[in-house]
C-alpha cells in the first residue's frame, strides 16, 4: 500500500489589533485546502525622491545622481505577490465538515473577504444612532505563511472571486480566488510586532540560504572570467 504523502499547507493568519501573539480570540487562521499551483512574486526598487534628478545650481553634475539612481539603497524595495486559491465544496477539509453544506463554500469566501475589512469594534456604533461614530479600527495584520522558511506580512490590495459552480439556491460550490498582496515594509513594522517578527524571520532565512549557496559555489570561480 502506498502511504499518503503529507504536505504542508499554506495559510493566511490574521491578527486583529492587540491579538499578536497569543490572544486566540483575535487570531484567525485560514488554511488553504489546496496549495496554489503558483505563487507569483515581483520585487522592484522604487526610486527615492530626488535620486536620478538634476541637482541644484551648486551641484557638481550628474555623475553622483546617476550613481545614486543605480544604488538600490537610494530607494525602497517593493514586493508584490499573487496567489490563486481554489475552493471546492466536495473537497472541503474534515475540520469544516460541520458547516452547513446548503450554503456551499460561501463561509470560506466570506472569511477571505473579511480580511479586507477593518476589525470589528464595539465602540464603532452608538446606542441611539445620534452620537458620532468613532473612527473604525484598522484592518487586521495578515501573514501569508508559505512553508517553513517564508512568512510574509502582507496587505491585501485586491481580490477577484470567480464562482464557477452553484447549487440550486445559487450558493457557490466551486470558486477560484485571485488574491493580490503587497509585502509590508520596515516602515509598516513600526509599533507592529507581528510585522517586525515576520520580516526578520523571512529575512534571516533568505540571507542564510543565499550564504549557503554562495559558500558552495565559491570553488567554481576557476572557470569564470575574473573581474
Amino acid at each position: 500500500m502506498t502511504a499518503t504523502r503529507k504536505y504542508l499547507r499554506g495559510a493566511f493568519i490574521a491578527y486583529d489589533p492587540g491579538g499578536y501573539p497569543n490572544d486566540a480570540a483575535k487570531k484567525r487562521v485560514l488554511p488553504f485546502r489546496f496549495n496554489p499551483e503558483g505563487l507569483s512574486r515581483s520585487i522592484t526598487v522604487e526610486q527615492a525622491q530626488g535620486s536620478g534628478g538634476t541637482q541644484g545650481a551648486g551641484g557638481s553634475g550628474g555623475d553622483d545622481a546617476d550613481q545614486q539612481s543605480a544604488d538600490s539603497s537610494s530607494g525602497t524595495l517593493k514586493e508584490t505577490l499573487t496567489v490563486q486559491i481554489r475552493l471546492d465544496l466536495h473537497d472541503r477539509h474534515e475540520a469544516s465538515r460541520d458547516l452547513d453544506a446548503a450554503l456551499g463554500i460561501l463561509p470560506e469566501i466570506a472569511a477571505l473577504e473579511d480580511l479586507l475589512y477593518p476589525a470589528p469594534s464595539e465602540t464603532q456604533a452608538s446606542s441611539d444612532a445620534r452620537e458620532p461614530v468613532q473612527a473604525r479600527a484598522p484592518r487586521p495584520t495578515v501573514l501569508l505563511v508559505w512553508g517553513r522558511k517564508r512568512v510574509y506580512p502582507v496587505r491585501i490590495t485586491g481580490m477577484t472571486i470567480n464562482e464557477t459552480m452553484h447549487n440550486a439556491e445559487l450558493y457557490p460550490t466551486r470558486a477560484l480566488v485571485d488574491v493580490q498582496l503587497e509585502v509590508l515594509s520596515e516602515a509598516d513594522a513600526k509599533d507592529n510586532q507581528a510585522v517586525t517578527d515576520a520580516l526578520k524571520f523571512t529575512g534571516d532565512h533568505r540571507r542564510r540560504l543565499a550564504r549557503d549557496f554562495l559558500d558552495r559555489t565559491a570553488s567554481q570561480n576557476t572557470n569564470i572570467l575574473p573581474l
